[in-house]
């Protein structure tokens, strides 16, 4: 597909996130295209060590499927762009040519939906802080990570039975009867 395009080479194509890494820094491709479901690394923990290396080139990430948390987790990555695989390939030589020129491009339904959970996320943050006290909400949190409550005192660092006596007052200043009723208000305000 790219061969056909007089200003795009391929300079490497690797079929596991490791690979990718190591032709990453073999490379220096002015841009990436990666996919997020890879064997070993998937494109996610590509992108993460890319980052902390401090080498991530200009990226497309190429994907048949993306949910919401991984969208914003790829924009948030500094990800310049996603293109789903069942796009037309002229959407993706046009993304590609974008990325390179320092421009964002995202596949409009991915990104829209992504804005939707983060803005559900954050009303529903708000509506408990105006309830919960800001240890609460941290505690809600991790519940809707699902966190147990000895890894969330441990990185907390308090006791176990702090986050207990906590978790007593979330449920009564919520109304819910307990970790279920709390992890499925949690979901309805998109905390989950």
């Amino acid at each position: 597909m790219l061969s056909g395009e007089p200003d795009l080479s391929l300079v490497a194509a690797c079929s596991s996130g490791q690979q990718t890494l190591e032709a990453v820094r073999a490379h220096r491709p002015d841009v990436l295209v990666l996919d997020l479901h890879m064997p070993g690394l998937d494109g996610l923990a590509v992108l993460k060590a890319l980052h902390q290396q401090g080498i991530p080139p200009r990226t497309v990430v190429l994907t048949a499927e993306i949910d919401d948390d991984q969208t914003l987790e790829v924009v948030r990555l500094g990800a310049g762009g996603i293109v789903l695989k069942e796009m037309a390939a002229h959407f993706l030589i046009d993304c590609i040519r974008k990325v390179h020129a320092g421009e964002r491009w995202v596949e409009r339904q991915a990104m829209g939906r992504a804005l939707d959970t983060l803005l559900r996320r954050e009303a529903g943050l708000g509506e408990l802080r105006h309830v919960l006290t800001a240890r609460e909400v941290d505690i809600v949190r991790m519940i809707a990570l699902g966190l147990r409550n000895v890894e969330i005192a441990r990185r907390l660092s308090v006791s176990e039975g702090t986050v207990k006596s906590h978790l007593h007052h979330v449920y009564e200043k919520l109304g819910v009867d307990g970790r279920m009723g709390l992890l499925l208000l949690a979901q309805q305000k998109g905390l989950k």
